[in-house]
């Protein structure tokens, strides 16, 4: 330890005051952001059926704006909804394997 830092360990009343701050706030703003917005039913009620199908089902559930009848009926209606694009989807695969086939 030098003579200066010995020397300003007992001056405490002409140190600079250190203050705390958060380390990352604008962490904290997006997290309230991203709860808030999961909380939105338009958000929830996008996410089932333009992003995630049935993988969206728990967001449903967390909602704390959907009664639990709605609930079940929204989780019916994605559930048949994604059935039919997987279904669909499969035809059109299969479509697409028979022209590929009988044109070679």
């Amino acid at each position: 330890m030098n003579e200066s830092q010995a020397s300003s360990i007992g001056k405490v009343g002409t140190e600079s005051v250190i203050e705390a701050k958060l380390a990352n706030q604008d962490s904290v703003t997006t997290a309230a952001a991203s709860e808030s917005y999961l909380q939105s039913r338009m958000a929830v009620l996008g996410m089932l059926f333009l992003v995630t199908g049935a993988l969206g089902i728990p967001l449903l559930w967390m909602n704390k704006r959907f009664s639990t009848r709605e609930r079940v009926v929204w989780a019916v209606v994605v559930s048949i909804y994604t059935a039919a694009l997987l279904y669909f989807t499969y035809i059109l695969c299969m479509w697409s394997y028979h022209r590929i086939v009988g044109i070679a």
